[in-house]
């Protein structure tokens, strides 16, 4: 192979890489377009991420303006969290329905008679909430509310006495699920705080209280956070499993093109080196086209059709040009059962590994050793002063295929 057909072929790589840069650039700037301009949209729509704050209970000390804090019994806190995706342009958004069911014990330890102010926030001010009751002693509280300011109430308690303050509701959110503890305090007796979730995928915000125990549940997790006394500045939260977004992946897909295609390039010069198969640089633009083709239907696809489905459509259409270019622009000399197996291998395999989240390094990694070892194996009798120093002139008779590459 002379140095200027290997100036043109390295001319050409840089131009395809140039090319999936544009594209990469472009499809990540629409999924970047739509995030943007679309986030806000499903929050209105759907909802925010959501935060509930413990309720939090006072005491007017007498003859000041300060107020002492209480602590209530006993916390006990049910929460069911069902994913609900929405898709807007290139992007699932993690959306999800939750429903709440909360009671808190108060207990007036005092000998005289108080007044206590009980204050409860709404997890998303202006938020929506179906199916919402709030009691005290099963006694329901029907005064209007208002959720950008909460609900207030004044308790009075004799000596000894309890309440049960009872606050159920259903609504939407996205993102993220939290439990605030009640920062008055610093401390929270008798927790039984459960979440039931419809997805295994859990994860926790950072920062926030791992719980004491998860199990599976059904096809979900259950979570639980129990203690008979806990002081702690953290927070309970839960984290929505993103879905497999179809722009930012293609993006990523994109942008590694070129190291699928400087593998699939060098198994070309490997064929063209063992099999004396005269490979011009205007095969290596036409194949690299072909892997070109792969991403730019898989780039507009994903936005009409089911991701998978695009990326079957891109392999087959990808793989069918390249494999029947190269059969019949060499007439038969090139092994196609190398090129089809090659493209599967480089560009297919590697590119979806991304779906995979976790494991595309690993993947690309094992790829390019196996990819060496093979390499080294045929080379190993390749005499290379002889490779690099001929020049061709004419066009020679290649040696027939092996059977088995034919």
């Amino acid at each position: 192979m002379s140095t200027m057909r290997i100036l043109a072929i390295t001319i050409i790589y840089a131009l395809a890489g140039a090319g999936w840069w544009i594209l990469g650039w472009t499809t990540q700037d629409r999924s970047t377009e739509f995030t943007s301009k679309l986030g806000t949209r499903v929050e209105e729509l759907w909802g925010k991420p959501l935060a509930q704050e413990a309720p939090s209970w006072a005491v007017e000390v007498p003859g000041t303006k300060e107020e002492r804090w209480l602590l209530p019994e006993k916390n006990e806190i049910k929460v069911r969290l069902d994913t609900d995706y929405r898709k807007k342009g290139l992007i699932w958004y993690p959306t999800y329905r939750c429903t709440f069911d909360g009671s808190y014990t108060v207990t007036n330890k005092e000998e005289v008679a108080q007044k206590i102010r009980l204050r409860f926030n709404f997890p998303a001010k202006g938020g929506t909430y179906d199916g919402f009751a709030v009691a005290l002693d099963d006694v329901l509280l029907t005064a209007p509310v208002d959720t950008s300011e909460g609900i207030q109430e004044i308790i009075e308690l004799a000596p000894a006495q309890s309440k049960v303050l009872h606050v159920e509701y259903g609504t939407r959110g996205i993102r993220e699920w939290h439990y605030l503890m009640d920062r008055n305090v610093g401390r929270v007796k008798n927790l039984n705080l459960t979440v039931e979730t419809g997805f295994r995928n859990v994860d926790y915000p950072e920062g926030s209280l791992s719980p004491m125990s998860a199990e599976k549940s059904g096809g979900g997790m259950r979570l639980a956070w129990k203690t008979p006394d806990l002081i702690t500045s953290q927070d309970v939260g839960v984290v929505i499993p993103e879905k497999l977004n179809p722009g930012p992946l293609t993006s990523r897909i994109t942008y590694f093109a070129p190291v699928c295609l400087i593998f699939f390039f060098v198994l070309v010069a490997t064929v063209n080196i063992l099999y004396k198969v005269d490979i011009h640089p205007m095969h290596y633009l036409f194949v690299a086209a072909g892997f070109f083709a792969f991403h730019l239907l898989l780039a507009y696809m994903v936005g009409i059709i089911h991701v998978h489905v695009a990326f079957a459509v891109s392999t087959v259409t990808s793989v069918f040009l390249v494999t029947t270019y190269m059969s019949a622009a060499l007439k038969g000399r090139f092994p196609w059962k190398v090129a089809v197996a090659g493209q599967l291998f480089f560009l297919v395999l590697f590119s979806y590994s991304f779906f995979l989240k976790g494991i595309t390094g690993l993947t690309v990694a094992v790829g390019s050793v196996v990819t060496l070892a093979v390499l080294m194996k045929v080379t190993a009798h390749v005499d290379w002063n002889e490779v690099f120093s001929r020049v061709r002139r004419g066009k020679p008779s290649p040696p027939p295929l092996p059977a088995h590459l034919g």
